[in-house]
């Protein structure tokens, strides 16, 4: 039997392990910059990788810059190399450990990058660049459940019942080619041994061009991101992210399952004669496909960018304003105080926010008011009462509403513009799609969810149809939304402040006409704004000089003319500071509040009265004018 055995049996039964000598030159090198990096006279990396010993930790984040620093030639490898020698940088790494700590590992270890220079948008990603180490920036859209992958496998051949380890699994289900047993013809009848397998957290995330990214006249691009091990649920739908890795290549198994697409001819085929011929035959890999392959993006760390202390994020929960005082620096601390300090702090962040806006100060004050946010509250019996406030600005065409919406836009870290037009119910609040490969049904966020701990902006909100502004009726009073579609239920939180604006019926305000008469919204929808500001085109000669004025010396003297006492760095550090405080209405102001909430009340007449908005305003006033720390 071992006489007739087939040559290529023989080969793969005693199969010659090449060497590689680059990676096995990088390992080396690694191990020295990990032994021989320091701080302050100690190793630097050594108490992060003795935590890797604990079994919920596995991955060791390192900083390229030092690694550029100490050894130049070093890091060039890495970065043209990257997919080659990643296994040699996990070898090293694990070496490190079991030198310093004196055990023997045996879990998988995993190097993470950050500052890595090269930094690319989704477009500039071509295949010249698969296999190299670089960053790509973009924004979350979607999110996959996570799952296990089988990183490592050991199979157990069901004839001669011989184990074979470590069969490696790249991308897809792989089983060994033959047995190792030199005298065992199996090829085809493995049995997978869980217990001794290695598997891994795995994730997919689609990430898209951001809107300032995006070439005029193009749609926005996305791309797959694979997140592993400790990197799963780093980032969220709506989020602004930097992913560091390197870009593969993987077969588009979507389009394998299509009609019409045959993943592997037969072995015969017909002839032109009509009779049977040989066609492709051999080994299952080598039949005649018809693959389209995609880019992937292996994602080693992710890093969020939303615009907040230099990049760093803070989450709107569960943070304290001592936590936010520890990011900032000593000289950011200054500035925070100063502007608590400053006697006409509500003017100047206001004309800080809109330099280029002339006038309507009430609005500019009220969208403030907006950003700082109220105080939410959960009674006793486990309502959550929101403390994010809505705004509506109503008025007439060229009263710079959708200017006030770009700006907010630019300002906040995330916010979402959309127009009502434009904007389907799904698109608003979430939808349930198929995915191409598992044909698992998947959430894909809408703009409300993706604005969460956010702001939505919607520009023409009176051209919505009436069925898609039912849809946002949940998002903005009790700030979730509720999907039961498809087999999917889920409850999501969409807990976002919205700011729309709104044209009047007819195009021009009327004023001997009510708001609600004015309008074209329903009593539901009206009911959840906080604030209304209706702006007003009048016809004056000391205004209209002034908003020409204003105009002509923006277009002439575009920087001599905006004057800002804050930066928005230093307006968004103070608002993310001052939120965390939650202040408290005192005994006298609850008294003088329900007294106006009853005149009011008693004031109007039937229908929808203004004063339900009125005692929102009072509210944020509170907030606001509470002094920071």
């Amino acid at each position: 039997l071992g006489r007739n055995m087939d040559v290529a049996d023989r080969v793969q039964a005693a199969p010659a392990v090449a060497k590689d000598e680059l990676g096995d030159r990088v390992q080396k090198l690694f191990q020295e910059f990990l032994e021989g990096c320091t701080l302050d006279g100690e190793i630097k990396y050594l108490e992060s990788a003795g935590n890797l010993v604990r079994p919920e930790r596995n991955t060791l984040l390192i900083s390229f810059e030092d690694l550029d620093e100490f050894n130049n030639r070093l890091a060039n490898m890495v970065l043209e190399n990257y997919y080659r020698v990643y296994p040699f940088l996990c070898y090293a790494l694990r070496n490190f450990v079991n030198d310093h700590k004196g055990v023997n590992l045996e879990k998988e270890l995993f190097i993470a990058f950050e500052n890595v220079p090269t930094r690319l948008k989704v477009r500039e990603l071509t295949t010249g660049k698969v296999g190299t180490l670089l960053r790509v920036s973009g924004q979350v859209v979607r999110t996959h459940p996570v799952h296990p992958e089988l990183v490592s496998a050991s199979f157990l051949c069901l004839e001669c019942q011989t184990r074979i380890p470590d069969v490696e699994q790249q991308f897809k289900y792989t089983q060994p080619t033959v047995c190792r047993n030199p005298i065992c013809p199996n090829r085809k009848r493995f049995l997978l041994e869980m217990s001794s397998s290695r598997f891994v957290d795995f994730q997919k995330v689609r990430v898209q061009e951001t809107q300032q990214e995006l070439p005029r006249g193009s749609i926005p691009r996305s791309l797959e991101v694979i997140l592993r091990a400790e990197m799963v649920e780093a980032a969220q739908a709506g989020d602004k992210c930097d992913f560091t890795g390197t870009l593969v290549v993987v077969p588009d198994v979507s389009q394998l399952r299509t009609e019409g697409t045959r993943a592997e001819t037969s072995t015969r085929v017909r002839a032109a004669e009509g009779y049977d011929a040989e066609g492709v035959s051999g080994l299952k890999a080598l039949g005649v496909r018809d693959l389209t392959y995609r880019l992937a993006f292996l994602a080693c760390s992710v890093a969020s960018t939303n615009p907040k202390f230099g990049g760093r994020d803070l989450s709107g929960e569960e943070v304290l304003a001592e936590d936010v005082k520890q990011q900032m620096s000593e000289s950011e601390w200054q500035k925070v105080y100063e502007m608590s300090q400053d006697k006409h702090l509500y003017h100047n962040l206001t004309q800080s926010l809109f330099p280029t806006i002339h006038g309507n100060d009430e609005v500019k004050r009220g969208v403030l008011l907006m950003l700082f946010g109220g105080v939410a509250k959960t009674t006793t019996e486990g309502t959550h009462l929101r403390g994010d406030i809505n705004v509506c600005v109503v008025g007439d065409p060229s009263t710079a509403k959708s200017q006030f919406l770009k700006q907010v836009e630019q300002f906040s870290p995330r916010a979402v513009y959309t127009s009502g037009k434009a904007s389907s119910a799904a698109g608003l609040t979430a939808a349930v799609v198929k995915d191409e490969e598992s044909h698992e049904f998947v959430i894909e966020a809408g703009a409300l969810m993706l604005a969460d701990n956010g702001v939505c902006c919607i520009d023409e909100f009176d051209k919505m149809d009436q069925r898609d502004q039912v849809a946002i009726h949940e998002a903005m009073e009790q700030q979730t939304i509720s999907i039961t579609k498809a087999g999917v239920k889920a409850t999501l939180n969409a807990r976002t402040s919205i700011l729309a604006a709104a044209n009047p019926i007819g195009g021009r305000y009327d004023r001997a006409k009510s708001l609600k008469q004015n309008v074209n919204m329903t009593p539901p929808i009206m009911s959840r704004f906080d604030l209304f500001f209706v702006l007003i085109d009048d016809c004056s000669e000391v205004t209209d000089y002034a908003i020409a004025r204003r105009i002509i010396d923006l277009h002439s003297k575009q920087k001599v003319t905006v004057e800002r006492e804050y930066s928005l760095e230093e307006i968004q550090r103070y608002l993310a500071f001052v939120r965390q405080f939650k202040p408290k209405i005192s005994r006298d102001s609850a008294e003088f509040m329900v007294e106006q909430y009853k005149a009011l009340r008693q004031r109007d007449g039937g229908g929808l009265c203004v004063c339900v908005f009125k005692y929102a305003v009072v509210m944020c006033v509170q907030v606001v004018s509470s002094p920071p720390g």
